[in-house]
């Protein structure tokens, strides 16, 4: 069974602990990524002089998301080694420790979505109802990275190369999914290979509703529901099915 005060209070302890001896703290969680936001405007607007309307509100929501995917997949593959001294002298559910550190980037989703909406109120625009879809989306987004981190947090027991290989194929992905550009100059033929990438679809839906005032359709939505949940659901299966086994392999 979950326990959520343990999860919560992981999440709040990692999270306290990620800034602890760094002289700016918990302005990191804003200054990463509005760092690559900069370079990315800049190189695509004034040297590629890129033609999307809205392009700043665009590219800044991909990075929010894209960067919380990336840091939660990325700490979560290392978080059950990282707490190996908790989980050999504590009982308590050990899907907790992974669940925390996925919890952990979406707290600081939240404060970059603060940045966000800043910067959306001062381009003037104003959300249309269809902006209330995107809370449903951030459930969905975090049930398809949990689920994603149970599978990569079980391979990393036993294959410590993953960590390299993930870090490559998250360079791969990041230009794979449509970030600091629009899905409109990718050749039609291309596109779907594209949306096989769940990524793809999060932001591009979650653009939509801000930028666009207008839902996906239904079909589209329930692919994005049905890969979330069966993503989730398969990553924890993976992970209980050799829990035991990683507690003496880390």
């Amino acid at each position: 069974m979950l326990n959520l005060p343990i999860i919560l209070e992981l999440a709040k302890a990692d999270f306290k602990l990620r800034y602890k001896s760094s002289l700016l703290g918990y302005f990191w969680t804003l200054f990463k990524p509005l760092m690559l936001f900069g370079v990315i405007y800049l190189v695509f607007t004034i040297f590629l002089q890129n033609p999307l309307q809205n392009y700043a509100i665009y590219l800044l929501l991909g990075i929010v998301l894209w960067t919380c995917f990336s840091e939660a997949t990325s700490s979560g593959m290392h978080s059950l080694e990282s707490k190996r001294d908790l989980l050999i002298k504590l009982s308590f559910p050990r899907e907790s420790i992974i669940i925390a550190a996925a919890l952990n980037s979406f707290l600081t989703l939240a404060l970059n979505l603060i940045i966000f909406a800043i910067f959306y109120a001062w381009n003037g625009l104003v959300p249309g109802w269809t902006a209330l879809a995107f809370l449903p989306y951030l459930l969905l987004f975090f049930l398809f990275t949990t689920g994603l981190t149970f599978i990569l947090a079980t391979l990393y027991a036993f294959f410590h190369d993953l960590a390299h290989i993930w870090e490559v194929m998250l360079q791969i992905l990041f230009w794979l999914t449509p970030i600091v550009y629009d899905l409109s100059f990718v050749p039609e033929q291309y596109r779907l290979w594209l949306y096989i990438n769940p990524m793809t679809q999060f932001i591009s839906y979650s653009r939509r509703v801000f930028l666009i005032d207008s839902l996906p359709s239904v079909k589209q939505h329930l692919v994005l529901i049905a890969v979330s949940f069966g993503v989730f659901v398969f990553g924890y299966w993976f992970f209980k099915r050799s829990e035991n086994t990683i507690v003496e392999t880390i």
